[in-house]
C-alpha cells in the first residue's frame, strides 16, 4: 500500500508518507537571485579539469500533455528562430567563460518539451557550435515523440545529424491509456516510428511507458500493462524505462484535479512495478535503476542534475558544479532578451555545501542504481559513511532496520524488500523538489528567492 494520507487517490507530493517527510527533512532549499558576474565566476571555478555534461532544454512542444509538469510552450515558427539563435549565443557564452577550463563533455542530453520537433538539420548546427567551443568525444541523445519519427525520412536525418540516441516517449500501446494522458500520437505512429528507428540502427534506444494511468479502472490497467510490457520486449530496444504518472499543482489538468475528478490506483502501485519487472527480466534485461532495464549500455540521462557536474543550456535547463547549483529563467521571451544583451538567462542559484552534496550522491547511488561503493565514496569525499549528514544518517539507521539497505562486500546496498521502497522515495523527490521549483519559476522569472 502507499503510506500516504488516508485516502488519497493520487500520487501528489505527499502521497509517499513516510518518504514524502524524509524529502521534506532532507531537501529545505533556498535559491536566490544572483548578479551575472558572480554567476559567471561560479560557472568558471565549477568546471576546472573535469568531465561534465551538457543538458539542453528545448521548450516547445505540439500540444500540452495533461499531466506534464516541465516547462514548455506550444511551438512557434518565430519564437522557435529567436530561441536557435539565442541558443547558439548562449553556448558561445560559457565557451569562452570555460575556454580554458580544461573541461571534458562526456555526455549531451537534449530534454523537453519536445526536441523532436524541429528539422533535424537543427540539431546537426548546434553540434557542429558545441565541437567549436567545447571538448566533445560523443553524441547527442534525444527524447523524441512517435508523431515526429514516424516519417522515416526524418529519422535517417536524424541520425546523419549526430544524433545516435533516443528515448522514445512511447507510454502505451493502448489508444485508450494515450487519451487518458492527453498525447498525441497514435499507436500506429508508435508502431512505425519504432520501425524506423530499427532500419535505420541507432546506437541505443530506450522507451519510455507509464502506469499509474489516471481514470483507468486497476484491474483493467494492469492487464493492459501486461500487454504494454510483453508489447515493448518484442522491439528489441536496448533500454526500457517506466514511469508513475505524477500530479504536480501546476499540470494542464490541474482544474480537473481541483475538482476531484482525477483518481489513480494508488493503493496498488508495487503491483505494476513487480510485474513491470517480472516480464523485463524474463527477457533477458538487467535493471540499471529502479526504474528502468537495460540489455546493454545506457540512455544519455540527466542523472548528473543530482551529482554533477553539469552544464544548463537553454531556458528552464537547470546546472550543477558539485557545489553551486542554477536554473535559467522560464521563459522563451526573457532568455531570448538576456542573451541578446550578451547576459546569461540565470534566473535563481545556490551554494551547496558538502553535507548536501553526499547525501545527494548517497541517494543517487543507492535509490537510482542500487548501491554506494564504500571505496568511491571514500576516494570522492576523502572519508567514510560517518561523514553522511545526521539527518539522512538517521533515515538509513531506520531503513536498515527495515532491512531495505544492507552493508554487504564493502557496499551500501538496496535489498530486495527496499526495491520497492526506493521508488517512493525518488518520486517523492522529483515531485517535492525539481516538479516544485518549476512551478514557482514559471509564475516569477526572477524572484529574489525561491525556498522549496
Amino acid at each position: 500500500m502507499i503510506y500516504g494520507r488516508g485516502k488519497t487517490k493520487i500520487l501528489d507530493e505527499n502521497a509517499f508518507g513516510i518518504w514524502s517527510k524524509i524529502m521534506d527533512h532532507i531537501f529545505k532549499i533556498t535559491f536566490n537571485a544572483v548578479g551575472e558576474e558572480e554567476h559567471r565566476r561560479k560557472i568558471s571555478e565549477g568546471f576546472r579539469n573535469v568531465n561534465a555534461g551538457i543538458y539542453i532544454h528545448f521548450p516547445f512542444c505540439r500540444s500540452f500533455c495533461l499531466y506534464c509538469p516541465y516547462y514548455r510552450e506550444i511551438w512557434d515558427e518565430n519564437k522557435f528562430s529567436k530561441y536557435r539563435n539565442a541558443l547558439i549565443k548562449e553556448i558561445q557564452i560559457i565557451g569562452n567563460i570555460l575556454e580554458n577550463s580544461d573541461v571534458k563533455i562526456v555526455d549531451i542530453h537534449i530534454g523537453g518539451g519536445t526536441p523532436s520537433i524541429p528539422n533535424p538539420s537543427f540539431w546537426k548546427d548546434i553540434m557542429e557550435e558545441l565541437k567549436e567551443n567545447f571538448n566533445i568525444n560523443v553524441n547527442l541523445g534525444i527524447e523524441a515523440n512517435p508523431e515526429d519519427l514516424a516519417d522515416e525520412e526524418k529519422t535517417v536525418k536524424l541520425l546523419d545529424s549526430e544524433v545516435t540516441e533516443l528515448s522514445i516517449g512511447v507510454q502505451s500501446f493502448h489508444r485508450t491509456h494515450l487519451k487518458a494522458l492527453g498525447r498525441r500520437h497514435s499507436v500506429e505512429d508508435v508502431e512505425k516510428t519504432l520501425k524506423n528507428i530499427e532500419e535505420v540502427g541507432f546506437k541505443h534506444v530506450n522507451m519510455d511507458l507509464m502506469y499509474m494511468i489516471p481514470n483507468i479502472p486497476y484491474e483493467k490497467q494492469l492487464d493492459n500493462w501486461r500487454e504494454d510490457l510483453e508489447r515493448a520486449v518484442q522491439y528489441k530496444v536496448q533500454q526500457i524505462t517506466i514511469y508513475p504518472t505524477l500530479i504536480t499543482r501546476h499540470c494542464p489538468a490541474r482544474n480537473l484535479i481541483k475538482n476531484g475528478r482525477v483518481t489513480q490506483p494508488v493503493q496498488f502501485l508495487d503491483q505494476f512495478l513487480i510485474e513491470a519487472r517480472r516480464i523485463l527480466e524474463r527477457e533477458g534485461y538487467k535493471r540499471i535503476r529502479i526504474y528502468s532495464w537495460s540489455r546493454g549500455g545506457e540512455y544519455a540521462t540527466v542523472n548528473l542534475e543530482m551529482i554533477g557536474p553539469l552544464l544548463a543550456l537553454g531556458p528552464g535547463a537547470m546546472g550543477f558544479t558539485g557545489s553551486y547549483e542554477w536554473v535559467n529563467v522560464h521563459s522563451i521571451d526573457e532568455y531570448v532578451k538576456r542573451l541578446s544583451k550578451g547576459e546569461l538567462p540565470v534566473s535563481v542559484s545556490r551554494k551547496v555545501n558538502l553535507g548536501e552534496r553526499i547525501a545527494r550522491y548517497v541517494i543517487d547511488r543507492l535509490f537510482t542504481s542500487g548501491e554506494v561503493k564504500i571505496e568511491e565514496f571514500q576516494r570522492i569525499f576523502g572519508g567514510g559513511l560517518e561523514l553522511i549528514p545526521k539527518g539522512l544518517n538517521r533515515s538509513l539507521s531506520l531503513m536498515k532496520l527495515l532491512k531495505f539497505i544492507k552493508f554487504e562486500n564493502n557496499c551500501l546496498k538496496l535489498t530486495e524488500r527496499g526495491f520497492k521502497k526506493a521508488n517512493r522515495l525518488i518520486w517523492a523527490f522529483v515531485l517535492k523538489v525539481p516538479c516544485r521549483l518549476v512551478e514557482k519559476l514559471t509564475i516569477e522569472h526572477y524572484p529574489e528567492k525561491v525556498e522549496i
